[in-house]
């Protein structure tokens, strides 16, 4: 699979993605910009990221850039230093939540995130080799640690109860700077994995996997803490837990944030949501007078949607939260505001979370996508009935419910999703959905059964 993909530039180092790719991607993406642009450029944990942010440098000052480098900062850092220091460009060395052996790009222009067409006109440059000849750019090294955390400061409010809170950073991007902000604020952090190690020694840089969080449930549980927040590799991502360590489904948390949000704020505040969600995200935007709007998954197409639509909030199942205020997604800032939201209620979560609607919707399934290259032609032919949506891969819905497939933006999978009104509808629609396909619909419900077991 090409290494660059709708949101960004991905691959296994150095078998897909290697120093060379990446000078030549540095090259590239200096001349697409002006002659002397500035290009503010940080990095992750991961070892193969130092070797690759170097490459990188390179190629962006051979092409005429002006490169401001952050050092080994959380994404949404490099995201705040372009907008601060006024920024062409920014580039984030990283694999975001993707196993160690994998790196990439995450790409800026400006404040605006790419979309297809653009990676598209950059790789395109890269194979043509079509780059500037120009003076040679300047390299400076900056930090704004201080600066960003100050910026968050000014936004959040100080809790109105303390808190006990276990902070999984999971040797991320966030090991330092979460904890030191979190107890500024004046929660009592306790800290998980708090030290960066690019190898990722003791999870999985994805937290949105349960499996992926089984010591933080134990340590919430053993500290008697109120809550637990978990961030991913490159800290663009947060996942919280209640009390009893039980992992909050992605959905349960934009919920939280929605019946904190919009009851204050005025009627017709548009909220955008991922495809995958469950249909109670939409059904609880209207029921507060909200205006809920689909997009398609993938962190530059939800971020993009939410510059468009002027929405107040964005917010997508794998973790991502988008704020109107930020004008992008920062997982240290939802997570700031969601302990503080929690401080302001004397219920423990695990109570709050009892009053949010039910839902019958599977977890992601991923299944392969090598030898099936075709797979979304054959679905698609095969269908029968149902209101057909295109936005993001084949998502059909029946009176009974919905199901969905796309292909992974960030990994060679594809992604299932299926909710019905009730449990023992979830059968029932992958067999309606996949019954041309017999080997596929049995592994998806292998990997049902599975999780249901877990």
């Amino acid at each position: 699979m090409s290494i660059f993909k709708e949101c960004d530039i991905r691959g296994i180092f150095p078998a897909e993605i290697d120093e060379e790719k990446t000078y030549l991607i540095g090259r590239a993406f200096a001349s697409l910009l002006p002659a002397g642009s500035r290009i503010v450029v940080g990095g992750d944990v991961r070892k193969s990221t130092p070797l690759l942010k170097e490459a990188l440098i390179k190629g962006l000052l051979e092409s005429g850039g002006e490169v401001v480098d952050l050092g080994v900062v959380p994404t949404p850092l490099l995201y705040f230093a372009v907008e601060k220091l006024q920024g062409e460009g920014g580039i984030m060395v990283t694999a975001s939540h993707n196993p160690p052996e994998y790196n990439g790009l995450k790409i800026t222009w400006g404040d605006t995130p790419p979309a297809p067409e653009d990676i598209t006109n950059l790789a395109k440059k890269v194979k043509e080799k079509n780059f500037r000849c120009s003076e040679k750019g300047k390299r400076a090294i900056q930090n704004l640690d201080r600066e960003y955390l100050d910026s968050l400061s000014s936004l959040v409010p100080l809790p109105h109860r303390p808190l006990r809170v276990v902070v999984d950073c999971g040797s991320g991007c966030y090991s330092d700077l979460a904890p030191q902000f979190l107890r500024n604020l004046g929660y009592e952090v306790i800290p998980l994995f708090c030290e960066k190690d690019g190898s990722f020694p003791y999870r999985s840089p994805n937290p949105s996997k349960k499996d992926n969080l089984i010591v933080l449930s134990h340590k919430i549980r053993e500290e008697r803490a109120d809550s637990g927040i978990a961030f991913d590799g490159d800290g663009d991502r947060v996942v919280f837990a209640d009390e009893k360590g039980k992992i909050l489904k992605g959905e349960e948390g934009i919920i939280f944030f929605l019946r904190n949000t919009l009851p204050h704020l005025p009627g017709g505040e548009k909220f955008i949501y991922d495809l995958k969600c469950s249909q109670i995200v939409p059904q609880e935007v209207k029921r507060m007078g909200g205006i809920p709007i689909p997009e398609r998954s993938g962190h530059a197409h939800i971020k993009r949607r939410l510059l468009r639509e002027n929405a107040f909030m964005a917010g997508e199942i794998s973790g991502h939260y988008f704020f109107r205020e930020l004008k992008r997604d920062d997982g240290l800032y939802a997570a700031a505001l969601f302990l503080y939201y929690l401080s302001r209620t004397p219920y423990p979560l695990s109570q709050i979370r009892e009053t949010f609607p039910p839902s019958h919707i599977t977890p992601d399934i991923r299944i392969a996508a090598k030898g099936r290259e075709d797979l979304l032609p054959l679905v698609e032919n095969s269908l029968s009935g149902g209101e057909v949506s295109y936005l993001d891969g084949i998502r059909v819905e029946w009176e009974e419910g919905w199901a969905m497939i796309r292909k992974s933006v960030t990994e060679p999978v594809y992604t299932l999703r299926f909710e019905g009104k009730t449990s023992q509808d979830i059968p029932r629609l992958v067999h309606r959905f996949l019954r041309s396909l017999p080997e596929v619909e049995e592994e998806v419900l292998r990997h049902i059964k599975k999780q249901e077991r877990n």
